[in-house]
């Protein structure tokens, strides 16, 4: 891949946007390739984890603006270019049925930030900036964020954060949800090692079902997802990793799960 490193390394993926020289700002060469990289995760039995973060200094800094100044001259397809961002990649990441695990340094603004917020567990540096963005270049809200924040803060807060586009510090972004936890610079990749191990060992099945769970909150009504719930902990329970956990449980040691 040109715009992507995309390395496996026994049962974890690891995804990391190589465009280090403009903080990972996406072209559409990069989103295709993500895209390229989710499908392989899916289909991969032998992946359990996938890891996402940036080469170089930030995780992602959003849109490349010099693809917009195409958009503007003519010689390039917005449309396009926005549809492979929220179908082919953020629709495909919450659809994922592995866990995934984002590794944030530097900068994380605009559809950075809604990369960030489609991901599963988030691991900040304490150095980290972030922003939505969109409205300091004349567009509204994008790339999932009006979806996503709003489920995290305050209306109010949504739209501060979002009409005002400043910059906010890896501790608000701690204190708004958008990023699990904030651990010194020094520690950050130490850190991320930590969680990728403890999801290598849950179970496939649950984590998928869970993900399934969350993604339909909002939206079912009670007795919808109560029915949810019970259909897919039955599911579970058809699993190898349900018998495992059982029975680890009953002889009071540790389960290992698939």
């Amino acid at each position: 891949m040109e715009f992507l490193k995309f390395e496996k390394e026994g049962k974890v993926a690891r995804i990391s946007f190589n465009r280090p020289e403009v903080h990972n700002a996406l072209n559409m060469g990069l989103i295709e390739e993500l895209s390229q990289a989710l499908d392989e995760c899916e289909k991969d039995d032998d992946i359990k984890v996938i890891l996402l973060r940036g080469e170089g200094k930030s995780f992602c800094s959003g849109a490349d603006l010099k693809q917009f100044l195409e958009f503007i001259s003519g010689t390039g397809n917005a449309m396009e270019y926005g549809l492979k961002i929220h179908l082919s990649v953020l629709k495909k990441m919450r659809g994922l049925s592995k866990p995934i695990i984002a590794e944030v340094k530097g900068y994380s603004i605009g559809a950075g930030l809604g990369i960030l917020l489609a991901t599963d567990y988030a691991v900040a540096a304490k150095s980290s900036i972030f922003s939505c963005g969109f409205i300091l270049v004349g567009l509204s809200p994008d790339s999932g964020t009006s979806f996503f924040i709003p489920r995290s803060v305050s209306f109010k807060r949504a739209f501060e954060l979002m009409s005002t586009g400043r910059r906010f510090s890896a501790e608000e972004a701690l204190e708004y949800g958008f990023v699990t936890e904030v651990v010194d610079d020094e520690m950050l990749q130490e850190r991320v090692a930590e969680v990728i191990n403890l999801y290598l060992n849950r179970p496939r099945t649950a984590i998928a079902n869970l993900k399934k769970l969350l993604n339909a909150s909002h939206s079912n009504s009670l007795d919808e997802h109560l029915s949810f719930e019970l259909t897919l902990a039955m599911l579970s329970t058809l699993s190898k990793d349900f018998a495992e956990g059982v029975r680890a449980g009953l002889e009071k040691r540790e389960p290992v799960f698939d």
